[in-house]
């Protein structure tokens, strides 16, 4: 483990430094092997020591080799030229297409990676062999797969990050498809393409996710499913991981094992359909280490030798890191090798410690070696017994290092001992003799001394914890009813309560069943393992992630294993892989259902600092964590924080400040640099005005309000930051019309809204002024815009000022819903007759082009501003807040207080904050 985490540490240091500085690491890492050799003391040392300088140098000289190679040649030139060039590219991966960001152009933008093949510039041809990342926009490039052969034109750029890429490739046009995709690719095209069509049956939800859990197709991935999956700590579930490939390496076993196969064409079969599944999935990070892991395996099982887990995820990631080293900056990559460390490492120890049997799991091993019980025979009497000569499959107990025989070894002998032996009825006690023991005294004797206990325990004097040195040797036991040792509580350390400061014995307490203990722990130390990658990511914690995968897992082996049979099927027999996916679809369906209920539980993920100070402050609270828990006070203390936590969010908090406010009217959502706003209409049902740039947020504004139905929904202009989240709004709602602006200023966007519209059978209609709805308590005019559109510098802002501007009545008071106007629109309302409101939506997220005789002239209290925060466009301008000031009202932004909302309150209108 130790020499694969060194080559791990140089790969991400080197891939960000020039190549002289990874040729001097390899030089120096090279040089100190031979002195590490002559001059370590001990031979464990001496290995280990020159096992990691030789990763080191390895991994180094392929860094410097790479490094050199994209750095320099021709392609490194044109590329900080930005030289212009047509193109013969290989595609090496899928397209993937990127969601467009909040704004006015909406085109799809394609990322795919590549190997530059052939360029011509002016006059000159090149042939080279160089990779490159392509973006691209345009729905001619979805259909591509890899191996495929492209001619292109466009422009070279340097590389955005450091990395093993020579240069980016912008391009504009199309492509020219020159060869078509290799056999191999072109099967595992119909396979992925077969598999999503048959999924075309089933619910638009279930459809995206099924191929995406199955062989890692996210293509018709729904977006809020993605996000919900994020935020419960399912996301593992979107993409193709290790648990897949067990999957189907377990299914291909179990297959050979019906056929009477013997054990070697077994393993070979295996390894052909992990790599088959490999693929077909695409090799992502996820699935590169842990087909290497499976292949080990499988090597390991055909040969008849012992399996090691950490060598094998050792060897994988070595492997990788040396062929493939840009994936040691990789998320994807961390949080799968992560994830595999914690249950390998972590799991073990604490199933142990639930169950409290050791023997459910003995120690690895080295490959070959023996491992048998001890023998554990009564002794009569009080005086000892020579120990026996140890046999040589004793003595092979203590031959591997790494196996765990030593210190942690003597817990799982101990247990072995106590269970195989027998207790007389009586008050008499009984002597066992642990045979073979593994302690410093003498590999294969163990004497050491005798622990004596009257009672239930264990230790020095009677009635005590174990002490001393009592892990070897003979021991006394109060003798109990039935085979063996029972009440016993495993420490901390070596997983029992032997020695002192491990914890007290005799103690009875409850044991899980190993089924539980096994869900359980897996899930647990994989989430523990990866949560030091999820901050340096994300800068967030999921408190939901552990019972989310528990109740997600059993949906997970039915889908991937119907999934892939469905999808291998599919090409031959649409109709019987259409009928397969239908109870994957019920599969999925619950692991949907699962990531909706996870997310909307109360604080389902804490904000945590980002970066490396996040980090260091997750290390300082594991270290409190693991002093606590050690301890029977501290737990208790810890038991009583938690529940009075979540006695706080999940009662006192929803009485004390609940959401929504009662008798809201209205709501402004926190959508980030975008508009959306929520108007109630009565019961259950809300007018959506503008629906941001993200369906997730959207919807989950919605959930929060308990919105099901929603009448209407008023998109004021086309820009992205006000309809991208639209989807949002339709997702499990009936939508009844939506009203858009009359002049198509941006017609594609304008276009391909209606379209959407048009697929669902969604009513679409314009906005005229004078139109008026009563919806509940809230009734609706539109004022603008007029007939002829107010023009602005540049298409955006012409957008800009032709955006529906509502005036909304209730009861209590009124509000004035701006849109996007600039100040051409505004002037314009100006010389009609504006109504005075209450509350004023600010235009433009507070934009500096506004007009101040229009601020004035609305007379509002209150007024909102929807704004992202740290959004790169400066708004809300400074000159803007300050006229709000000057005015007296009041600003509320959605960067700082969260969701804002206007309440009815003994008829006047109030403004509470949701917070964020």
């Amino acid at each position: 483990m130790i020499p694969a985490a060194a080559a791990w540490a140089t790969a991400l240091v080197l891939l960000g430094c020039p190549v002289q500085v990874a040729v001097l690491t390899c030089l120096l890492a090279a040089a100190g092997s031979p002195v590490a050799w002559r001059f370590a003391r001990s031979t464990a040392r001496r290995n280990t020591m020159v096992a990691v300088l030789i990763s080191v140098a390895a991994t180094s000289g392929s860094i410097a080799l790479r490094l050199h190679a994209v750095t320099t040649g021709p392609v490194a030139e044109l590329a900080a030229e930005g030289a212009s060039i047509t193109a013969e590219i290989t595609l090496t991966d899928d397209p993937k297409v990127r969601r467009p960001k909040p704004g006015l152009f909406q085109r799809d933008s394609i990322v795919v990676e590549a190997n530059l093949e052939i360029l011509r510039t002016g006059t000159r041809r090149i042939s080279v062999h160089s990779p490159i990342v392509v973006f691209a926009n345009g729905a001619e490039w979805r259909p591509l797969l890899p191996s495929q052969r492209l001619h292109v034109r466009g422009r070279l750029a340097e590389p955005t990050s450091p990395g093993l890429v020579a240069a980016i490739l912008l391009v504009r046009d199309p492509p020219e498809i020159l060869t078509p995709p290799s056999p191999v690719h072109t099967v595992a095209g119909e396979f992925r393409g077969g598999l999503r069509e048959a999924a075309g049956v089933l619910p638009p939800d279930q459809r995206g996710l099924l191929p995406a859990l199955v062989v890692g197709d996210v293509s018709r991935l729904d977006p809020q499913v993605d996000e919900d999956l994020r935020e419960a700590g399912l996301s593992h579930l979107n993409a193709v991981s290790g648990a897949n490939l067990a999957i189907v390496a377990s299914a291909a076993l179990a297959l050979c094992r019906l056929a009477g196969l013997p054990l070697a064409p077994r393993a070979a079969f295996a390894a052909l359909a992990m790599i088959a599944f490999a693929i077909v999935a695409r090799p992502s990070p996820s699935v590169l280490r842990a087909l290497l892991m499976g292949l080990v395996a499988a090597l390991a099982l055909g040969t008849g030798r012992a399996k090691d887990g950490v060598a094998a995820l050792s060897a994988a990631v070595l492997l990788l890191i040396l062929f493939v080293p840009d994936l040691a900056r990789s998320y994807g990559f961390a949080l799968s090798v992560t994830a595999t460390a914690g249950i390998l490492l972590l799991a073990p120890r604490w199933r142990t410690r639930l169950t409290g049997d050791l023997t459910a799991h003995p120690p690895p091993t080295a490959p070959g070696s023996a491992v048998h019980a001890p023998v554990a025979r009564p002794v009569s009497g009080s005086g000892r017994k020579a120990c026996p000569a140890p046999e040589p499959e004793d003595s092979m107990r203590l031959a591997h290092p790494g196996s765990g025989l030593g210190r942690d070894a003597r817990s799982w002998d101990f247990l072995a001992a106590a269970s195989s032996g027998s207790g007389e009825g009586g008050g008499g006690s009984a002597r066992v003799r642990l045979e073979g023991f593994a302690s410093g005294a003498r590999p294969g004797c163990g004497v050491g001394r005798e622990a004596e206990a009257k009672g239930s325990a264990l230790g020095g004097r009677p009635g005590s914890g174990v002490g001393g040195e009592a892990g070897a040797g003979e021991f006394s036991a109060a003798a109990s009813r039935g085979p063996g040792l029972r009440g016993f509580e495993p420490g901390a350390g070596s997983g029992f309560g032997v020695g002192g400061a491990t914890g007290a014995v005799g103690r009875r307490r409850v044991r899980w069943p190993r089924w539980a203990a096994e869900a359980v722990v897996v899930t647990a130390a994989a989430q523990a393992a990866v949560t030091p990658v999820l901050v340096l990511m994300s800068g967030q914690i999921s408190l939901v992630a552990v019972p989310a995968n528990l109740l997600a897992g059993p949906a997970v082996a039915p889908a991937t294993l119907l999934g892939f049979v469905a999808a291998l099927i599919a090409p031959v027999w649409p109709e019987a892989a259409q009928a397969l996916v239908v109870p994957a679809g019920y599969a999925v369906g619950w692991i949907i259902v699962v990531s909706r209920w996870a997310v909307g539980i109360p604080l389902a993920s804490v904000p945590w600092p980002q970066g490396i100070a996040g980090l260091g402050l997750l290390a300082v609270a594991a270290a409190v964590a693991v002093v606590l828990l050690r301890r029977r006070a501290g737990r208790a203390v810890m038991l009583a924080v938690a529940a009075g936590v979540l006695i706080a969010v999940l009662v006192i908090r929803p009485i004390a400040a609940p959401w929504p406010p009662r008798g809201w009217l209205m709501v402004m959502c926190d959508v980030g640099q975008g508009d959306g706003l929520v108007i109630a209409a009565g019961p259950g049902q809300g007018v959506v005005v503008d629906a941001g740039p993200d369906p997730a947020v959207m919807d989950r504004c919605l959930r929060r309000l308990g919105v099901r139905d929603v009448p209407l929904v008023i998109l004021t202009h086309p820009h992205g930051d006000h309809v991208n989240g639209l989807a949002g709004v339709q997702r499990d709602r009936r939508v009844g019309a939506v009203i858009t602006s009359p002049h198509r200023v941006s017609a594609p966007q304008s276009a391909r809204l209606s379209a959407g519209l048009a697929r669902r059978r969604i009513p679409e209609h314009t906005a005229q002024p004078g139109t008026r709805w009563r919806l509940g308590p809230s009734e609706l005019t539109v004022l603008a815009p007029e007939s002829a559109a107010a023009d602005g510098p540049g298409e955006g802002s012409a957008a800009n000022n032709a955006s529906i501007v509502l005036h909304v009545r209730w009861r209590a008071g009124s509000a004035l819903l701006s849109g996007d106007i600039e100040s051409e629109a505004q002037h314009r309302l100006l010389r009609d007759s504006l109504p005075r409101a209450d509350i004023f939506k600010v235009p433009h997220h507070g934009s500096p082009r506004q007009v101040p005789a229009f601020f004035a002239a609305v007379q509002a209290r209150a007024a909102l501003v929807s704004v992202g925060a740290g959004n790169g466009y400066g708004h809300p301008a400074p000159s803007t807040l300050s006229l709000l000031n000057r005015m007296g009202a009041r600003v509320y932004r959605t960067d700082k207080s969260g969701d804002v909302a206007i309440v009815d309150q003994e008829g006047a209108l109030a403004v509470v904050s949701r917070g964020r």
